[in-house]
């Protein structure tokens, strides 16, 4: 084998790692850890510099940003647009947004950004386009959700008090959780489609049909230890569903024509 050839096998390739391994290279190098236990677990052929250590500070800060804002903790580098101005102030304002428990779509996010983009008089070049966007939320470890529940709109001080004031009415009385029970009654849209869908490569669109309202309502109740469930009582509009036809069930099945809220049924 040539010299030439030898240098060419035993050339090195640069291994980049992301901010979490750095992070884990330096804390095992901290603690002692052998040197080979490090390059093994972490797939680093060097020992970190000095300056790795002196720029820790830098990156143990992050890990607040992380936590708080859901960050991508995964990626391997920054650049000087990931960087600018005009990402921070957008992904800053998503932030804002989700804080106070505004939905957030794509159309409004990128709108958004075509603002800061012309406020802040960033380069003519540079768009905010949908390979941006994906990239963006990307990045930022941006993900879509169903919202769900209605969380938001409950008063936060009542709930509070009320807590506050039950816990001390049952301690005072020498009530156990045994015997205090909760009840809620939700709907089920059993016809309901699902709101996402995959789609063929060829599809440009999913149209949707229709939402159908048939529903029942049920309601649901247990102590508060969870050692006593009551069985389950649903409320349809049918007095004898063809369904439930010679079917053994372990739920209570009453009916109501007029109006599914429950009120006179649960009462």
């Amino acid at each position: 084998m040539s010299q030439l050839n030898k240098k060419i096998n035993e050339r090195r390739f640069i291994k980049r790692l992301s901010l979490a391994e750095k992070l884990q290279v330096i804390e095992y190098f901290k603690n002692g850890i052998k040197t080979r236990i490090c390059q093994k677990s972490t797939k680093c052929t060097t020992r970190p510099s000095q300056k790795s250590f002196t720029t820790k500070t830098k990156y143990c800060n992050t890990r607040k940003l992380w936590k708080k804002y859901g960050a991508n903790k995964n990626v391997l580098r920054y650049s000087s647009v990931h960087d600018s101005l005009f990402e921070k102030s957008t992904f800053l304002w998503f932030c804002q947004k989700r804080a106070l428990g505004e939905p957030v779509t794509g159309p409004v996010l990128q709108a958004k950004a075509n603002q800061f983009h012309a406020s802040l008089n960033v380069d003519s070049n540079f768009s905010v386009s949908n390979g941006w966007f994906a990239r963006f939320k990307k990045r930022h470890g941006i993900r879509c959700l169903n919202i769900k529940g209605e969380k938001l709109s409950a008063n936060e001080d009542d709930a509070s008090t009320f807590r506050e004031g039950l816990k001390a009415f049952l301690e005072n009385h020498g009530f156990k959780l045994d015997n205090i029970y909760n009840g809620d009654e939700t709907s089920l849209f059993w016809k309901h489609f699902p709101t996402k869908t995959f789609v063929c490569r060829n599809e440009t669109e999913a149209p949707g049909r229709k939402a159908s309202k048939d529903r029942v309502t049920i309601q649901v109740c247990s102590n508060a230890s969870g050692t006593h469930k009551i069985p389950l009582t649903v409320i349809g509009k049918s007095e004898h569903p063809r369904c439930l036809k010679y079917v053994s069930t372990s739920f209570v099945y009453r009916a109501q024509k007029k109006k599914l809220d429950g009120s006179q049924r649960f009462h």
